[in-house]
């Protein structure tokens, strides 16, 4: 499923009677089956693009579009999200399992695929646990299964490693891009790593400050499957000073336009 970003803007009304542009008239496309990660200064309008692109806000102006066949029974589009977004009083299997349920899908047909989705994560031991009793990396892993559960067109993932320590974080990384070597989703993930996303992307969507625009879009160079081999390449290191350069840039004129006033 491609998608089509078109001139896209969005603002939202401030307490003062003006109004706050945060996405402004941007445009971009990612292609069926490509892994895209975005990067850009904090605040910068990320999160309302991907809320964008889920349909959990309209856009002011411009359109979104999805191009390509539509599955017979699968969502357009899952989110995963930073902070797990997990029902505390449901079991992990029936969190994964959700999805389905709001579709109507019976009782044992849905618990089925969530176990499987379960497994496929490796925490299907863990099905009967409440989210409270698990660690961070696994609560993570169960909202990645319930995202993939649905069987969507297009995996929209907002910082979803941001909240677990380092070496959960390797982990977790590993685990997707095997995840997604098998499923071959159309993925948008946003992430404030720099490293992360030349690990994870087949393209990186660097933005500005708001009203954000893309700035620059690179093609990561290393073939798949990937492993972490990739950052012994020198051209890992280049990329990463280039694009740390972007998002300084960026950064220090979000900055300067906050002193002045402009934000």
């Amino acid at each position: 499923m491609r998608i089509e970003i078109d001139n896209v803007a969005k603002g939202y009304p401030r307490a003062d009677g003006s109004r706050l542009s945060v996405v402004g008239n941007l445009s971009t496309a990612v292609e069926a089956q490509e892994f895209v990660c975005v990067i850009g200064p904090s605040g910068c309008g990320k999160s309302t693009l991907l809320g964008l692109l889920g349909g959990l806000r309209r856009p002011d102006s411009g359109e979104i579009r999805f191009v390509g066949e539509r599955g017979a029974d699968g969502p357009l589009t899952s989110i995963v999200w930073q902070d797990y977004a997990l029902i505390p009083w449901r079991s992990i299997v029936d969190n994964v399992a959700f999805g389905l349920e709001l579709r109507g899908v019976s009782a044992r047909r849905r618990r089925e695929v969530a176990r499987e989705h379960l497994a496929m994560m490796g925490i299907e031991a863990f099905a009967d646990a409440k989210p409270h009793e698990l660690s961070g990396g696994m609560r993570q892993r169960a909202g990645i299964a319930r995202a993939l559960a649905s069987d969507p067109e297009v995996l929209l993932m907002d910082e979803p490693f941001a909240a677990v320590d380092a070496q959960t974080r390797t982990l977790l990384q590993d685990e997707l891009l095997q995840v997604w070597s098998r499923n071959r989703k159309t993925v948008l993930f946003i992430t404030h790593s720099i490293e992360e996303a030349l690990l994870l992307a087949d393209r990186i969507i660097v933005l500005g400050p708001r009203p954000t625009r893309v700035v620059e879009e690179i093609r990561v160079p290393f073939p798949r499957p990937r492993d972490r081999d990739v950052e012994l390449d020198p051209r890992f290191t280049e990329l990463k000073r280039h694009l740390w350069a972007q998002l300084r840039d960026a950064t220090l004129a979000a900055e300067w336009a906050e002193a002045k006033g402009e934000r």
